[in-house]
């Protein structure tokens, strides 16, 4: 299922990065600019995170990116920037914290970039507001908390290999195959009325030795309901193994919110984000998928240790690209976790 639209054009706070022939084709007459991706909508007092992106920097420069929003929103960006030599771009994530009040916040940004003694900038405003609608979650959140719910709680330098929603027979089979092959164990976390229509596949899962977290019953944004309605659909998802016990919020909504995580522990569950997504439901290729997650992009930051990768049962190319997925976790030294 396709979540919230992405959004926005915007910078963010913090690091440098200085770029050293980024792409063997980049002239420097291209002129650079700033994008962001970030979901559509989210609870007033919410938290949703941004990847603030530089588009053909100049090479060589040193990079520095900043951040505003309106309507007395905030952003506050977080950890090291990455670098796409395919994409001749420069991105960092940060998070946008919206007003425990609903409405539209546009966020401003801008990006330095130093040579020595010359200094060029270049900034602007997001394509399109981030709205903050549905239930209201009036503590804000923490950067700590936020990424312990994008870890899933786990505190290893493993890298997790995730997988939402459900697929075909075909699809599942062959991600089963490959996970066995690869000795690797993964999350899955199927809808509830898919295990409900694929009750003997669903059994599969878990006799192999996956762990099975909780993604609602039918899929809707928990940001928009109230939590007598959010405990109906925990209780009809598929019941979590493991522990912590793991809730991934569909479309991610409310995933950074103390509302929900207060919601979430009252029926005995713990939220779980993401921190690399393959974007593998909209149906890109393997190549692609491959180079988000070894170098990250404008949608996605790169797998790092302790990462959590997200992918779909129903992907078009993820079954037939998990091989190569794994491949590339591996050959930027980083473990998996053991089926056996």
């Amino acid at each position: 299922m396709r979540r919230p639209a992405l959004t926005a054009t915007v910078a963010a706070a913090g690091l440098a990065a200085t770029l050293m022939g980024i792409g063997p084709s980049q002239a420097a007459t291209v002129t650079p600019h700033i994008g962001v991706s970030t979901v559509q909508y989210d609870s007033p007092g919410g938290t949703v995170p941004a990847i603030v992106t530089v588009y053909n920097p100049y090479p060589g420069y040193t990079v520095s990116i900043s951040a505003s929003a309106t309507g007395g929103a905030t952003v506050t960006c977080t950890g090291a920037v990455w670098s796409n030599p395919v994409r001749h771009t420069v991105s960092r994530t940060c998070y946008l914290r919206m007003p425990v009040k609903a409405g539209k916040y546009t966020v401003r940004g801008t990006a330095k970039m130093v040579k020595g003694t010359t200094t060029r900038q270049v900034s602007g405003n997001a394509a399109r507001a981030v709205a903050a609608d549905g239930k209201p979650s009036p503590q804000p959140i923490t950067i700590a908390e936020i990424q312990r719910v994008e870890k899933c709680q786990h505190t290893t330098d493993d890298v997790w290999l995730t997988f939402d929603d459900g697929g075909s027979a075909a699809q599942v089979k062959s991600i089963l195959a490959t996970l066995k092959r690869n000795n690797v164990k993964a999350t899955f976390f199927f809808r509830g009325d898919w295990a409900r229509r694929n009750p003997a596949l669903f059994q599969q899962i878990k006799a192999a030795g996956h762990v099975i977290g909780n993604h609602t019953s039918t899929h809707p944004a928990l940001s928009r309901m109230s939590a007598a309605n959010v405990k109906k659909q925990i209780t009809a998802g598929t019941a979590a193994t493991g522990t912590p016990r793991l809730l991934r919020p569909p479309f991610g909504a409310g995933s950074l919110t103390t509302r929900l995580q207060d919601v979430a522990r009252d029926n005995k569950y713990e939220l779980c984000r993401w921190t690399t997504d393959t974007y593998d439901w909209d149906g890109p290729s393997t190549a692609l998928m491959v180079e988000r997650v070894k170098y990250g992009d404008h949608l996605s930051a790169p797998v790092r240790a302790g990462g959590v990768i997200l992918m779909h049962g129903h992907g078009k190319n993820t079954a037939a690209g998990l091989q190569k997925i794994i491949d590339t976790v591996r050959a930027k030294k980083l473990k998996l976790p053991r089926l056996h």
